[in-house]
């Protein structure tokens, strides 16, 4: 109880003490700047405390005052002349700020690293001798308790693959003394071993999100902290990677924030679950379509990789992964009396912000262009030629822009319907990233498999760099997509035969208008017929339900 009641009341005695004497037992044998007291972490508080502190060396010889050797002891320490010299209070920097002055330095019991530091935070707390690394965890959970400091998880990480948003000592702050805080938090909250907080953030590689702190450098006030969180398969759950930048961390321009989605972040306050490690693209294991037997499929992958079946997307980037282009003879898409609309010609592959597959299908009914902003047009084949056979071309970059463009994973395209065809040519289908998608789009003839299944390959560039969460793992997941021609009649001569059905339903229907008194003009019939057009035509997403 003694010893509790001290160690929570030493800073307070320091602070209240007239003059505090400092003894340094190794000078002048070393330097003074050199003493092995600026190492230890129980003086950082003698240091920062008193008012007035004088230093003595190992003849009880006066060598100085605090107030004299201000600059230099900041130097030294890291920590602010106004601090030493109380013109501010420690409260007045980030705890970003406060935890690095204490980041070099040492204790004996590895507990008394969290508990040195209890008066310069205000915390009081017991001491539990045996608990080590524990005791800085307490620490921190202690601290964000009474404040909204988003600093506290702005440190850089080291070796480990993951780890959750508290560091494991003080030496993680090692280099934060210029992290500075942005009051702009709405604060962060924890319950059931867990710790919540909304952040805003972007996709930045596979299940993976760049979320951006409320604090930034001193000197980099137009941009934020920003720090990598990665889904682990515990639904609404998250661990911080670093993937592969320095410290897990990027400052993003703050002109760059405006419209970023925000989301409810929960981590663990000890994570042993790994991150998902899926691949950030598709494998083409089977794209086979009707009409495949005269066409042949031409691959284009965003990133490029040495597997010709596999599309993907570089860290950092997100939106459309691929593209795939069935290039048949001129008479195959052309529109004549044998024309087969059912048929696709474009396959678009790409993922949302929660990163749901998302899957464009498209026709040849028309000439596709790729400009005047429309995210559901599509390139010619003479562009899709001088893209693939010709990459580096500066003729091609705008185009490939348009052709990997990502504003139709956000659209809404037509239903492909027996009864009334495929009005606008183009469909979206989006996939549950939990439950992936199987069933046969009937109006189409196509069956449709896209699930998540084990890859042991790792994606490879061109120069050999690998473009998942981890690379030293032996397996990977990645969505394999199956498109495959299911046999189920002729659409074409379906088509005609509904059409009948539907012309015949109506005039039995205006023949008993007639029969009760009512207007048989004809102008019932062709609104319910224009209603039934519309209906056929209308956007939306397919999903899984639309799948027979």
């Amino acid at each position: 109880m003694e010893m509790n009641e001290a160690i929570n009341s030493m800073y307070r005695w320091y602070e209240e003490s007239y003059i505090c004497i400092i003894y340094l037992e190794d000078v002048p044998t070393r330097p003074l700047f050199d003493s092995v007291w600026f190492d230890r972490g129980w003086t950082l508080q003698e240091l920062i405390a008193p008012k007035e502190a004088n230093f003595y060396d190992q003849d009880w010889q006066f060598i100085a005052s605090k107030t004299d050797l201000s600059q230099d002891l900041s130097t030294k320490t890291g920590i602010p002349e106004t601090v030493l010299k109380h013109t501010i209070q420690p409260s007045a920097c980030s705890i970003a700020q406060r935890m690095s002055w204490a980041a070099n330095r040492e204790t004996t019991r590895v507990e008394d690293r969290a508990y040195s530091l209890l008066g310069i935070f205000t915390i009081s707390m017991p001491q539990i001798y045996g608990e080590r690394e524990m005791a800085f965890l307490r620490l921190q959970r202690a601290i964000i308790q009474q404040s909204k400091d988003e600093t506290i998880f702005a440190w850089p990480m080291s070796d480990e693959p993951y780890t959750g948003l508290l560091a494991r000592s003080p030496s993680n702050f090692a280099g934060c003394n210029d992290v500075i805080s942005i009051r702009s938090s709405s604060g962060f909250s924890e319950a059931n071993g867990e710790l919540s907080i909304k952040l805003r953030t972007f996709p930045y590689g596979m299940e993976t999100y760049c979320a951006l702190l409320n604090c930034t450098r001193e000197n980099l006030s137009d941009a934020r902290i920003s720090i990598f969180l990665a889904r682990v398969s515990t639904a609404g759950e998250y661990v911080r990677v670093k993937k592969a930048k320095s410290g897990g961390q990027v400052m993003v321009p703050t002109p760059n924030i405006s419209g970023l989605t925000e989301r409810l972040i929960r981590v663990s306050l000890t994570p042993n679950e790994a991150p998902l490690n899926r691949i950030h693209g598709f494998r083409l294991r089977c794209i086979e379509p009707p009409g495949h037997m005269a066409c042949q499929a031409r691959v284009m992958s965003k990133y490029e990789t040495t597997d010709d079946h596999l599309i993907c997307l570089a860290d950092g980037d997100q939106g459309t992964a691929g593209v795939v282009y069935m290039e048949g003879p001129e008479h195959f898409y052309t529109w004549n009396s044998s024309f087969k609309w059912s048929k696709v010609r474009w396959l678009k592959f790409g993922f949302d912000e929660e990163f749901n597959p998302t899957i464009l299908l498209g026709n040849g009914m028309r000439d596709y262009v790729v400009d005047r902003g429309d995210p559901t047009r599509k390139p010619t084949s003479e562009q899709v030629q001088q893209i693939t056979f010709k990459p580096d071309a500066e003729s091609t970059a705008e185009i490939r822009r348009q052709i990997f463009s990502d504003g139709w994973i956000a659209s809404k395209a037509g239903i492909p319907s027996r009864s009334r065809g495929w009005p606008r040519g183009v469909s979206i289908l989006k996939v549950d990233r939990e439950t992936g998608m199987k069933g046969c789009l009937q109006a189409l003839n196509l069956g449709i498999s896209v699930q998540v299944l084990p890859s042991t390959t790792p994606p490879q560039s061109r120069e050999g760099r690998p473009t998942m969460h981890d690379a030293s793992s032996t397996m990977s997941y990645v969505w394999t997509v199956d498109l495959t021609e299911v046999v189920r009649g002729d659409p074409e001569a379906e088509l005609k035969e509904l059409e009948k059905q539907e012309e015949k339903a109506d005039m039995i229907e205006s023949c008993c208008l007639c029969f009760f008194g009512r207007s048989c003009d004809g102008g019932d019939m062709d609104e319910r017929i224009d209603q039934r057009r519309q209906a056929a035509s209308q956007t939306k997403v397919l999903g899984a339900e639309d799948l027979s």
